[in-house]
């Protein structure tokens, strides 16, 4: 039985790394498996089998329909009801709807099951439940593809998001006859939510109130985020097993103990069997006030085995119950193989199973609860490194502290406290007291996450190192005193000290980052690194962490040797505050430095450097320039190793193009080049290409893209000169690995080298057109 569905679950796991979505007629292959059931030493691959069959249908039912291509970005008139608790932030409210109907103004039918939009400047405040009619533009999924970034477009996939887009200007925007009864649930968390916003006067205290209450996490800004990620106290604030099991016990306990006050009700029923199906039910109660999320359908999943097998008085195994656990989460949504959480809060309470269960050596309770803690730290430490990159080295600390304070405090007080919300009066008395707490607590939190210890972070792995990790946390969650267990230790130390790849002394490594319709470029040389642009950016939301971070992370950079930022605007300026707060940056240049946060010089035609044998050459604008607009100020870096030459132009138009070629137009020749201004009009003139003459122009934009850039006039313009084009929207990340003497270099394209089943779309390579 164990390994049947420990097999399933692999077959589901191996499905979903599949680079393209196979066809339905598999299922015929998959089919006929049960005829060779009487073959014992056959069933775990059948049982792999019938998991991937499982995911090939549900990956089916949800890719089944997607958004024809001619219909992205057309108007088109949308009927649904919201089904996601929407959240409002700088003026935009973000929500999900399951559609009800879509077409286009002609009233031709479209076929989509649920989406995600934007609605900017809301006439009215959404409520989960409630239908409504708008005029929308939709494209499919798409999410920015980058080394080491978040991946957006599996998230969707996860979501069974079909097409996200935004809300149109339109008189017939309206509310509809409302379909509340749908989603009771919901609207009972929304409203809950609500109440506890107004008997509170500090956001960040209700928003760790809310998150504790109904799971609602909307009001948690970035800091927090940071502060619970330095600190390693993300899963307190996710209504996870913690959190169910510790209701579930209290419900058991006062379950048995009232059960107690009756002999008839016992001669009935034992006590301890009635407070468990008590325990059953107040799981149940709280994991739909935390809208089911896959936390606790694992944790009821687990609480159902073990109480049941209680309940019908069944020996209790822990290990059969969370592998039962295991299989029935996949089995219902087998799209959650690909959740971080699924593996981490798995792998936790496996490791606690282990170290409650007599495999570590004997200690006092309180010694055993720290060595239980540090068991998990240690058993999740390889998915960390795999999945983040990152330790949080005071986690083991804090969590001996946060974990009881939580459990029996925070958590306690804030249910409590939720039937009092019927009585403001008193709610106020009580909330403001939960208030405190909360403030003190964010506040202990926050001072352990500013220390510079907190947090270390570590190069992209390769697979080599994270098997000695995993064999190292293995050997010394052993018993004590096993023969060997110390030999752990020094299998885990060599990934604290990996260093990343870097290029050799000449070699350029370039690398243009996938950041929607902005621009983020980064030049690597053996010791140096150069950012040239930080993307789009705005309030809290940034590529500066979402795509910047993640990749100077990755490949081991805790300073940025030169930032420099073509002009101020948004697309290209978006993620200097983020970024600066985030790492070390010796030097900042800019077009327009009175447009940009911080200590930047102005960048200005004549500054030359060199690193490792590659010269860097500053060639607009110039101290004179009295060229008109933002654009036509932007910098424009050269870079050059002697064999191999790269121009970024910025956003510079036709005027500074034009006197670009004037002053020298052999210093404009380059092996590749990013278009200007995105590939608008605007720029590439004819002129200018042929000075550049590139062997390859790299274009970086958004997914289609309300501007229609690249423009077609101006691609074809780049590849009648010879030269070959991509594009990030269609590529994602770009990278180019320039050696001395190397005479084709061909591009690293990430959109293509983590191809999943799940995306959807994507172009083809621009030749030029003389192939």
């Amino acid at each position: 039985m164990n390994r049947f569905l420990i097999s399933f679950v692999i077959g589901v796991t191996l499905f979903h790394l599949l680079d393209r979505l196979p066809g339905l007629e598999w299922l015929a292959v998959v089919l006929t498996f049960p005829l060779l059931w009487r073959f014992k030493h056959l069933r775990p691959l059948m049982a792999m089998a019938a998991g991937a069959g499982w995911s090939l249908i549900n990956a089916s039912l949800i890719l089944q329909h997607p958004l024809p291509l001619e219909l992205e970005r057309k108007d088109l008139i949308l009927e649904g009801v919201v089904d996601s608790l929407p959240k409002t932030q700088d003026g935009i409210s973000r929500f999900q709807m399951r559609v009800t109907s879509l077409h286009d103004e002609a009233g031709e039918p479209c076929e989509i099951s649920r989406v995600q939009l934007s609605w900017f400047g809301a006439a009215k405040d959404l409520s989960i439940g409630d239908a409504w009619r708008f005029k929308v533009r939709l494209i499919r999924p798409r999410g920015a593809q980058n080394p080491a970034g978040f991946d957006h477009e599996k998230w969707l996939f996860m979501q069974q998001i079909q097409a996200t887009g935004y809300v149109r200007d339109w008189s017939g925007n309206s509310l509809l006859d409302s379909d509340r009864f749908p989603a009771p649930l919901g609207l009972l968390r929304q409203e809950i939510a609500n109440a506890i916003d107004n008997v509170t006067d500090n956001p960040d205290a209700a928003a760790l109130l809310k998150a504790l209450a109904v799971g609602d996490k909307r009001g948690m800004d970035k800091q927090a985020w940071n502060t619970f990620r330095r600190t390693g106290t993300n899963h307190l604030i996710a209504i996870s097993g913690l959190h169910v099991g510790l209701v579930a016990g209290w419900f058991l306990f006062t379950g048995a103990w009232l059960w107690r006050r009756s002999t008839r009700l016992c001669q009935l029923l034992p006590a301890l069997k009635a407070g468990a199906v008590v325990a059953l039910l107040g799981a149940i109660v709280y994991a739909a006030l935390a809208g089911f999320t896959l936390p606790t359908q694992r944790a009821l999943i687990m609480l159902a085995t073990t109480l049941g097998a209680l309940i019908l008085g069944y020996r209790i195994q822990f290990g059969r119950s969370l592998l039962l656990a295991l299989f029935l989460v996949v089995l219902v949504d087998p799209v959650a193989i690909l959740s971080r959480g699924f593996w981490l809060s798995f792998t936790a309470v496996a490791v606690i199973l282990w170290s409650i269960g007599g495999r570590l050596a004997p200690w006092g309770n309180w010694r055993q609860g720290v060595q239980v803690q540090l068991s998990v730290s240690l058993g999740l430490l390889p998915l960390l490194i795999l999945f983040f990159s990152q330790i949080s080295l005071i986690s083991p600390v804090v969590n001996l502290l946060m974990v009881p304070w939580f459990s029996l405090v925070l958590v306690p007080m804030t249910l409590i406290g939720l039937p009092l919300l019927a009585a403001p009066p008193v709610a106020e008395l009580w909330f403001s007291l939960l208030q405190t707490l909360s403030e003190t607590t964010l506040g202990l939190l926050e001072w352990c996450s500013s220390q510079t210890f907190a947090m270390t972070d570590l190069v992209q792995q390769d697979l080599l190192l994270l098997w000695f990790v995993l064999a190292g946390c293995l050997l010394l969650l052993m018993p004590a005193g096993m023969p060997g267990r110390g030999l752990g230790l020094l299998l885990c130390v060599p990934v604290i000290f990996a260093s990343a790849e870097r290029p050799a002394q000449g070699e350029i490594w370039f690398t243009l980052l996938d950041v929607g319709q902005g621009l983020a470029c980064v030049v690597e040389t053996s010791d140096h690194i150069l950012l040239f642009d930080t993307g789009p950016g705005r309030g809290d939301r940034s590529v500066a962490d979402s795509v910047i971070m993640p990749f100077l992370r990755s490949r081991g950079h805790r300073t940025i040797d030169m930032l420099i930022v073509s002009n101020g605007d948004r697309d290209h300026a978006g993620g200097v505050e983020a970024l600066t707060r985030s790492i070390h940056t010796k030097r900042i240049l800019a077009g327009n430095p009175e447009l940009v946060e911080g200590s930047a010089r102005p960048c200005l035609a004549g500054n030359e450097w060199a690193w490792d044998g590659v010269h860097f050459q500053i060639l607009h604008p110039n101290v004179t320039s009295e060229l008109k607009g933002r654009n036509n100020h932007s910098c424009v870096l050269k870079i050059d190793s002697g064999d191999w030459t790269i121009l970024l132009p910025g956003d510079i138009e036709q005027a500074a193009e034009a006197a670009l070629i004037r002053a020298n137009p052999q210093q404009l020749r380059a092996d590749l080049v990013v278009a200007p201004h995105h590939g608008s009009n605007s720029s590439s003139t004819a002129e200018f290409v042929t000075a550049v003459d590139p062997q390859w122009v790299l274009f970086s934009t958004g997914y289609k893209n309300s501007y229609g850039f690249p423009k077609p006039a101006v691609v074809q313009r780049w590849q009648a000169q010879g030269a070959r084009s991509l594009n990030t929207a269609e590529r994602g990340a770009i990278e180019f690995r320039l050696v001395p003497g190397e005479m084709d270099p061909q591009p690293r394209l990430y959109r293509e080298l983590n191809r999943r089943l799940w995306q959807q779309g994507g172009g083809e390579l621009g030749e030029p057109a003389d192939t």
